[in-house]
């Protein structure tokens, strides 16, 4: 990049937040209204952690829970990197990599003022596609792995190294089983 760019001028204004006593069918269709594929989860006011659409699949779903009795704080990522609005895109964009999230809480002064998430950094840095195939491969062992596609899925535009063609169109996992 030409210029140091930072986060508050890619990040999505405003938190979509859910409290940790919540449901996950509260979560769902909170999600599902927002049009948006991951949350904040607060206790107090303050970020605890993130549920994403695939901690519903995964911890939920796929292990027979009922999401009716299930609450956020059960099956919410707590292991959270926040970033500062005046951290510079590449710097956060390279954690995220390094820790693989796909998306971080953004704070001024410890208040939550918006979300940067992989879709973000594409938008604003093609080149991090890129980036984050040579990060993958400095640090892969030398043993040979399938190839796989990666890119912007064409369905949810977020980031993904496991694309793979449906009806025409290239599709991350998530996408994939949601078909």
């Amino acid at each position: 990049m030409s210029r140091e760019v930072e986060i508050k001028e890619v990040m999505t204004d405003g938190v979509i937040a859910i409290e940790t006593e919540k449901t996950v069918v509260d979560a769902a269709k909170l999600l599902r209204e927002e049009g948006i594929r991951g949350l904040v989860v607060v206790e107090n006011g303050e970020a605890v952690g993130v549920i994403v659409c695939r901690d519903i699949v995964y911890e939920v779903v796929s292990k027979g829970k009922d999401p009716r009795e299930t609450l956020v704080k059960d099956i919410m990522s707590t292991d959270l990197i926040v970033a500062e609005e005046d951290e510079v895109l590449d710097e956060v964009a390279m954690a995220m990599v390094r820790n693989n999230v796909s998306r971080i809480p953004v704070v001024r002064q410890d208040m939550l003022v918006g979300i940067l998430t992989q879709s973000d950094i594409v938008r604003a840095w093609p080149g991090f596609a890129e980036i984050i195939g040579e990060e993958e491969e400095m640090d892969a062992e030398a043993t040979p792995r399938p190839v796989n596609k990666e890119g912007t899925c064409e369905s949810c535009e977020n980031y993904s190294e496991d694309l793979q063609e449906v009806n025409g169109l290239l599709l991350c996992t998530e996408c994939r089983q949601n078909q």
